[in-house]
């Protein structure tokens, strides 16, 4: 497997994760966000999850469909 394929994850969820997480820092610290609210803690919990889901979605077919059978096997 060759970087080409390995750096625009990188880029994308890492370079994505860091600004999330700065966005959920300046919303906890300026009351946007209260952890203490179940509607909020749901709000973190649908974001996190979505992104671990997203991540393993593009991994699976970045580094795993590729190797799939192409069903011309007799």
């Amino acid at each position: 497997m060759d970087m080409s394929r390995v750096w625009p994850i990188v880029c994308q969820y890492g370079i994505g994760a860091v600004l999330c997480i700065i966005g959920i820092g300046y919303g906890l610290r300026g009351g946007y966000l209260n952890l203490r609210l179940a509607q909020d803690r749901r709000l973190m919990v649908t974001l996190i999850a979505g992104y671990l889901l997203m991540l393993a979605l593009v991994c699976v077919f970045t580094f795993v469909a590729p190797f799939w059978p192409n069903g011309d096997m007799p």
